[in-house]
């Protein structure tokens, strides 16, 4: 299949640390505006003018809060006991970075500018803008700003706006908004982008200004949360106010006079919290505290401000950046997917990371398992302290999931929704949501490779090990010991590939169950062992225990003699192949335009299905059967979802065609700023982005985290002729470095550590990198 459906865009130009935005490009504003986003974890702010797109064209304006969400009503033509009931979307909030200037009566717009250049700076963590505009009265200004959501405090928003009058001294006017009226937006026809509209997600409870500060007060719709945002302005010498309008509701409007001199430059700042509670009666100590925060904020100047933020990212890159040689293109890809995933990660225990981050409407910004499968296994290696809390998140909702299970008339244990972001089940179509219950082996998955990079016991002993217990429940109630087979078998469940549903005996969903079963025995022993209170709480029993160990060893794996594979499913290989020859390009994405009935009868696969439960069960397979495994599938595989190019790149480089791996790391690598999907005007693929990070490290580094430690096994393509990058392992911060000769192992911090090329075990101190030959000892 052809992995690049769309010829590539670029609107942005390729360096090593930034994206560049070097002319106005109403064409690709959009994608833009997705691409140049800011966010902290909790605020998201997409790239979008101060002062609003140019009239006609199209934009998306987007501030959201990660965890915050409003509420509605599903509504089915024909419903059903136990579908999703409501709608979950993340929470749109007030725009404030609304500035826009204008001189005698002539408005600023970037489409007028006689130069217009944006730069997302990836090291900082900032976007500035260089704009020169001449009015229509031939008034002549330099427009330069910059502004950077906070990564040392989680709600801030900031922007420094310098104007300097290049041919005339006197006054222009500067309208700063807190605007919660703009329009939504919206793509019919397409799944993939969900709608999103402010209007929609809030109910003013008040707005007003108290001196210079402007304060917003919201109710989400149909949920229990309440927001407060409020913003103020630094002022150069002379500024002076010359209007609060505070009569549009959902808008507050200041209008300031600056009086400039020729050649010399006024500079302003504007500060904007954000803050909310889950008591619907705590609005006015909300307000409040937006405005102490605010307050605090003023204290600090923007100097101050900024520099805490840009400390924070030196300190990030410094522990995880990857630095390939040879190609800017994927360099630039690979830190702006890190800076993505960095900056969308909820990191309070209450949020979690949508599948479009903090980036656009996308998916209405719900949860899926790309956290668990994906993120998760790059943060626990990366930043471990992150990957804790989007596993804690997860904890928090345990409850839920237990309620859900209950729903789903399952008697024990919990069953996670498979999209979400307040616990409740959201997917309204059932055959590819609900049924989807993987996501419980998603989730003990994400468990297991927290615990195996990071050695955190304490993690299962809190939180974990009652996740593991309660998801491994629920599968002694959803498959059953079968007398036809006398294995232990799971009907009834769609695996990754959404393209084949409803199945019976997935094969991925089989294996992954067996994986998280062994994997919760392990951790119940070591329970036991410890006389641990926790199993007790649960109502654990031996008869159990002995049930989950039957299950895990008669597991039902099948494998077809004939061909020498893993059947996707009981019924995959008697199913027509799909007719790719006659497919036109201008079908894919299939699901846009066939009904779901006619992709479900036929050979083709949407993702990686078999194929990613070749890569999770590690060594458990037999490289030979992998190499089977993947020729099969591949071809009849469309890569319809971003999801899939990653995980074919770290099978072929793993079974040893490089050459086909760096062609899906390429993919995978460059997804969004190439907008090889050409859907990332509504956000960027989050999971794509941890996928091309596990591409380099799992796949042309060969890095698999074990229970006896961890392995490289490198390998680069010619394509690539260097890679370096660092790990957090076990707490020890690692470096390695490879050409395609050799390989470089040193440990930067921590105590002594064994590591393993290829099957050697390397000694690593404090002392000096250990040096060892590709291939000679592999």
């Amino acid at each position: 299949m052809s992995l690049h459906p769309h010829a590539a865009v670029r609107p942005l130009t390729t360096e090593p640390w930034a994206l560049t935005d070097n002319h106005y490009q109403p064409q690709h504003l959009l994608l833009q505006e997705t691409l140049l986003s800011l966010a902290n974890g909790y605020i998201g702010s997409r790239g979008t003018l101060e002062e609003g797109a140019p009239a006609g064209i199209a934009s998306c304006e987007g501030t959201y809060l990660n965890g915050v969400y409003s509420s509605e009503a599903i509504h089915y033509g024909e419903s059903a006991y136990g579908f999703a009931k409501n709608n979950h979307k993340m929470l749109q909030v007030a725009n404030g970075k609304l500035l826009q200037l204008s001189v005698d009566g002539d408005t600023f717009s970037a489409a007028s500018a006689v130069s217009h250049s944006r730069v997302l700076d990836l090291q900082q963590g900032v976007l500035s803008r260089h704009s020169e505009w001449h009015s229509s009265s031939g008034k002549q200004l330099r427009i330069v700003s910059r502004r950077f959501v906070s990564q040392a405090n989680p709600h801030l928003l900031a922007i420094e706006l310098s104007i300097t009058a290049l041919n005339f001294s006197g006054q222009v006017e500067l309208n700063s908004g807190l605007d919660a009226a703009y329009p939504g937006f919206c793509k019919k026809d397409d799944p993939r982008v969900g709608e999103m509209s402010i209007a929609d997600s809030l109910t003013l409870l008040g707005q007003q200004f108290s001196d210079d500060n402007g304060l917003m007060l919201h109710r989400a719709k149909g949920a229990e949360f309440i927001v407060a945002a409020a913003t103020s302005h630094q002022l150069p010498a002379g500024a002076t106010l010359l209007m609060q309008d505070d009569s549009q509701s959902n808008k507050l409007t200041q209008q300031f006079a600056l009086r400039l001199t020729q050649g010399e430059t006024q500079t302003l700042h504007k500060l904007v919290i954000y803050c909310h509670s889950a008591n619907v009666d705590e609005s006015d100590s909300l307000g409040q505290q937006a405005l102490q925060l605010l307050h605090n904020a003023r204290q600090q100047g923007f100097a101050a401000l900024l520099s805490e933020h840009q400390q924070w990212w030196q300190q990030y890159w410094q522990q995880a950046d990857v630095s390939i040689d040879g190609d800017v293109a994927l360099q630039q890809a690979m830190r702006f997917n890190l800076f993505s995933l960095t900056q969308s990660a909820g990191r309070n225990g209450q949020s979690n990371i949508g599948a479009k981050g903090l980036t656009g409407p996308g998916y209405d910004g719900h949860y899926f398992w790309d956290t668990e499968i994906y993120v998760v296994p790059v943060m626990s290696l990366t930043q471990p302290e992150i990957a804790r809390q989007l596993l804690s998140q997860r904890y928090s909702q345990l409850d839920a999931a237990r309620q859900r299970a209950r729903q789903m008339s399952h008697s024990h244990g919990a069953l996670y929704p498979w999209r979400t972001i307040g616990g409740e089940e959201c997917s309204a179509y059932f055959p590819a949501g609900t049924a989807q219950y993987h996501i419980n082996a998603a989730i003990a998955y994400a468990i297991r490779s927290y615990y195996l990079a990071t050695d955190d016991w304490s993690f299962l002993q809190q939180m974990g090990g009652e996740m593991l217990v309660e998801t491994s429940r629920l599968w002694l109630q959803l498959g059953f010991f079968s007398s036809r087979s006398g294995k232990f078998e799971i009907h009834m469940v769609t695996g990754p590939d959404e393209y084949s549903a409803l199945v019976n005996n997935n094969f991925y969903t089989n294996a992954m169950v067996q994986l998280q079963l062994r994997f919760t025995l392990e951790v119940v022993s070591r329970l036991q062992a410890e006389q641990s209170p926790l199993l007790q709480q649960l109502g654990v029993t031996a008869t159990e225990i002995q049930r989950w160990q039957q299950a895990a060893d008669t597991m039902y794996l099948a494998f077809d003699e004939q061909l020498q594979v893993h059947p996707q499913d009981d019924s995959f290989l008697q199913r027509q192949p799909w007719d790719f020859a006659n497919t036109p390009a201008d079908k894919y994405p299939l699901l846009l335009h066939y009904h779901p009935l006619v992709i479900y009868r036929h050979q083709v696969l949407k993702q990686a299905d078999v194929v990613l439960a070749l890569l999770l069960l590690d060594d458990a397979i037999p490289q030979a059967q992998k190499q089977r495994d993947l020729a099969y599938y591949e071809p009849l595989t469309t890569h319809d979802s971003s999801l899939s190019s990653c995980i074919h790149s770290i099978l072929f480089a793993e079974t040893g065609d490089t050459a086909r791996a760096h062609e899906f790391f390429g993919d995978s690598a460059r997804m969004d700023l190439d907008n090889h999907h050409a859907n990332t005007e509504f956000g960027v693929h989050i999971a794509c982005m941890a996928g091309s990070w596990m591409s380099l490290i799992m796949g042309f580094a060969g890095v698999r985290s074990r229970r006896d430690g961890l392995y490289f096994n490198p390998q680069l393509p010619a394509q690539l002729p260097g890679l370096s990058f660092r790990l957090n392992y076990r707490g020890r911060v690692l470096q390695f470095s490879a050409d395609r000769q050799h390989a470089s192992y040193q440990l930067l911090s921590g105590e002594p550590l064994t590591v393993f090329h290829g099957n050697q075990p390397v000694q690593l101190t404090p002392a000096a990198a250990v040096n060892k030959t590709i291939g000679a000892t592999l």
